[in-house]
């Protein structure tokens, strides 16, 4: 693996982790810590030092660059401008910030609008206030369409928002509420999620009154119809956008870029040719860097993460990257699953049918 960082590799992706929160959400099982002023001058101290070692090991020109959490809006503007400063911008084409509607004011959103963040990602969850209560959101549906309004008054022309779905006693007519709501809205990027709950959560006692997997799935193609009805493009099984509004970041996960996580519990991927690595940093805000770069399974990670797009993946680039036949390789998948995939311009890809069962199928290549 040392020859890989002897190599120089060129990164052009940086995921950020903030992980502080005000309050955890009801279903959330991911890191995070309570948020304090010592606690962030503790996180910008380390990172700074991890950004430091790792623009030794790799010659980091990032195109995209996407603050996620935890609930990176806590940062002020004038903290996010700093992280942002200690790259090479010369390629930049998207920077995304995940913000909590709960955290924005017209003051911070006039400050962000002044640093080199130009892609926001809203966690609106749903438009319905008994769904958010339930959810443990500090924000209710008033805050995301006033935030949603002044994003807009301050220039910011590329939002997406997130939906979760497959919620405690939830019915088609709710899903249908909130996705009419934030179709309204109009913004450029729309992520939807299923409700997954792990048994650690303060929600996991609701999971009895989860819609069966019968409708859960119905809920799942409605949106999706409804969505592609009002010219948002599906390009990935959960993501959906206006023309050109893709997110590349994103896109970068799911076409084998190489990326490198910065922060607690944030991880990386890289490496050149068929020798590919990953890493997960430490759920520990004092010392979070790892040294566990461990070997993957290239081509598995790219199966796995190309059938995540709707384009599928291409014949030809797998048969270039590991010498071998797709078609041929797992005949005995395809044929079992026959009906869910289909080849398209030299791409192979889930049909539409299998979007929500998808992962289902993936495990089989692993």
């Amino acid at each position: 693996m040392e020859s890989d960082f002897q190599n120089n590799q060129i990164v052009r992706h940086i995921y950020i982790h903030i992980p502080f929160c005000k309050k955890k959400c009801g279903y959330c099982s991911f890191y995070s810590e309570n948020y304090s002023l010592a606690k962030v001058r503790a996180f910008w101290e380390n990172l700074q030092k991890e950004i430091e070692l790792f623009s030794q090991k790799f010659q980091i020109i990032p195109k995209t660059i996407y603050f996620g959490g935890g609930t990176p809006s806590l940062l002020s503007a004038k903290q996010i401008q700093a992280i942002i400063s200690k790259f090479d911008l010369t390629e930049i084409e998207e920077i995304t910030l995940e913000c909590n509607p709960a955290t924005l004011d017209e003051s911070y959103i006039a400050a962000l609008a002044e640093t080199a963040v130009n892609r926001i990602s809203l966690g609106v969850q749903s438009f319905l206030n008994a769904e958010l209560e339930n959810l443990g959101r500090l924000h209710n549906t008033q805050k995301v369409s006033n935030s949603f309004q002044l994003l807009r008054k301050h220039q910011f022309h590329n939002i997406s928002l997130d939906l979760i779905y497959g919620l405690p006693n939830q019915t088609k007519g709710d899903v249908a509420f909130s996705l009419g709501k934030i179709i309204n809205l109009q913004p450029e990027h729309i992520s939807i999620y299923c409700l997954s709950l792990e048994e650690d959560v303060p929600l996991f006692p609701q999971k009895q009154f989860i819609p069966t997997d019968e409708k859960v799935a119905e809920f799942y193609h409605f949106i999706r119809e409804k969505l592609m009805k009002n010219n948002f493009q599906q390009y990935e099984i959960s993501n959906f956008s206006k023309k050109g509004f893709a997110s590349k970041h994103n896109l970068a996960y799911w076409s084998d870029k190489s990326y490198l996580g910065f922060g607690p519990a944030a991880a990386g991927y890289f490496g050149k040719n068929k020798k590919k690595y990953r890493y997960q940093n430490l759920t520990n805000l004092q010392n979070w860097q790892t040294n566990d770069f461990a070997e993957t399974n290239h081509e598995i990670d790219f199966i796995l993460t190309g059938l995540r797009k709707t384009e599928g993946i291409s014949l030809t680039e797998f048969k270039q990257k590991f010498k071998i036949t797709f078609l041929d390789k797992y005949a005995n998948i395809l044929k079992k699953h026959r009906n869910y995939f289909t080849i398209e311009n030299g791409y192979i890809k889930f049909q539409p049918s299998a979007y929500f069962i998808s992962n289902e199928i993936l495990m089989e290549f692993v």
